[in-house]
């Protein structure tokens, strides 16, 4: 009976080795999860419904101007106009709606005359970052095969620098992925901003990590954490059963 303890008991001390590397390691995950700046709800502008007029909740119809306020949020503030390409003036502090004839899309945003680009900025409120994913892009019954496009920060800082295709008579998906800024992102393109436009626009905001990481862990997180304190508890209450048994 006491060999048999000794070597039981020995097996479990392996044991208690085993399930605190486990539990270290899933605590540590844990906490990594939950230091990580937590990614928010992806937004994606497709210019469908009732989003144009003076109130931003009328019907579209051909060359309606988009409400002021499509796309904002607490956390982010999105502007369009359209923009002179030779002296940087302002030509209209909004950008236009059409719904077909732009490649295969359905519902885009475009603006300005043929000398104009368009522009729409995305800019977080304070606390806040934004990352621009992607956009579909497309020009108007084949006008335009290319399109120089151009994607700042709010600080300047250059993102994305080129002239790429419209792929007439499709789209062209392009995917952006860019860092976070918490001074924004401008996308532009043009000066054929009348003839060229643009339609699910995705971009993220989430809030910017301070560095004390996240107040409330993520449920993955809570899982891992209990996942480790179960194994733990388990292996304390194996060895008080077989500490009992060598005692007796």
């Amino acid at each position: 009976m006491w060999a048999w303890a000794s070597i039981c008991a020995r097996k479990m001390e392996l044991r208690g080795c085993i399930v605190k590397t486990v539990f270290i390691s899933l605590l540590g995950l844990a906490l990594a999860a939950a230091a990580a700046p937590a990614q928010g709800a992806v937004t994606t502008l497709d210019f469908s419904g009732n989003i144009c007029g003076a109130s931003g909740n009328g019907a579209c119809s051909a060359s309606s101007i988009i409400g002021a306020a499509y796309g904002d949020s607490p956390e982010i503030d999105v502007s369009y106009r359209s923009v002179y390409a030779a002296t940087g003036v302002v030509d209209e502090n909004f950008l236009r709606h059409w719904t077909v004839g732009y490649g295969d899309l359905r519902g885009i945003a475009f603006g300005g005359g043929g000398t104009t680009f368009s522009e729409i900025a995305f800019t977080p409120t304070a606390g806040y970052e934004v990352s621009l994913l992607g956009f579909d892009i497309a020009t108007w019954q084949g006008a335009h095969p290319t399109v120089p496009v151009k994607i700042l920060s709010g600080g300047g800082v250059t993102i994305f620098d080129s002239t790429i295709s419209t792929n007439t008579p499709l789209h062209n998906a392009l995917a952006v992925n860019s860092a976070y800024f918490a001074d924004g992102i401008i996308l532009r393109w043009g000066p054929n901003g009348y003839n060229v436009g643009v339609d699910n626009i995705r971009f993220d905001v989430r809030a910017i990590d301070s560095g004390g990481g996240s107040a409330v862990p993520e449920p993955a997180t809570w899982a891992m954490m209990i996942a480790g304190f179960g194994l733990a508890g388990g292996a304390i209450r194996t060895r008080r059963r077989l500490a009992g048994l060598a005692s007796a």
